[in-house]
């Protein structure tokens, strides 16, 4: 399907705003995640629907835009987004939340770990400075698996939009034929004249 009302109506645009859109409100909702993303994404799409009727955007495109935001992004994110919702109401699931005592122990582990290490003779590990090394990344543990887990859902929505992008490049307007095309262009010429 061919836009011609510019690329801030693009699939993958359309799918950022409406993740951008939950993503500002996925940390307020407890509990079940589902209805109530889905009712902000469809007001989300009502309000870029407005701004694409304003454009004398193609009906047609904006139903397969719809349908692959509500039937294949929105089914991608939602799982991910309960996931990170779990994970932070858990302190991603660090031993007490990561408080003092338990940074202690981590730092404790780590150093101990770390000396059996480089104890061992069949480890080639000529520093001794590893252990505290260890015993430092034991100290901060909390930070760092809260890092990597908000880089992977980070990554995770960065794939549906770049997804959607790549759908959109290879499959909604590769196989345009003359006719539909003239059809498109035609309801939009209608559009504007109604308008006018």
């Amino acid at each position: 399907m061919l836009n011609l009302t510019g690329p801030e109506f693009d699939l993958a645009n359309v799918v950022h705003a409406v993740l951008a859109d939950c993503e500002h409100r996925r940390r307020a909702i407890t509990g079940e995640l589902a209805a109530p993303l889905q009712e902000s994404v469809r007001q989300k799409l009502v309000s870029i629907r407005a701004a694409y009727d304003e454009a004398n955007g193609n009906a047609e495109y904006w139903s397969v835009i719809e349908n692959e935001v509500m039937h294949t992004a929105l089914p991608q994110y939602l799982p991910a987004a309960e996931r990170q919702n779990r994970l932070e109401r858990n302190n991603y699931d660090v031993w007490r939340g990561g408080d003092l005592a338990a940074r202690a122990a981590f730092a404790f582990l780590g150093l101990t770990i770390g000396g059996i290490i480089v104890a061992l003779p069949f480890i080639p590990i000529f520093e001794d400075a590893f252990a505290f090394l260890l015993a430092f990344c034991g100290w901060f543990y909390p930070e760092l698996k809260k890092m990597l887990h908000d880089f992977s859902y980070t990554r995770r929505l960065n794939s549906i939009t770049k997804e959607a992008a790549r759908y959109q490049r290879l499959s909604m307007g590769q196989y345009l034929t003359a006719s539909s095309l003239d059809r498109i262009l035609t309801s939009g010429h209608d559009q504007i004249e109604k308008r006018r």
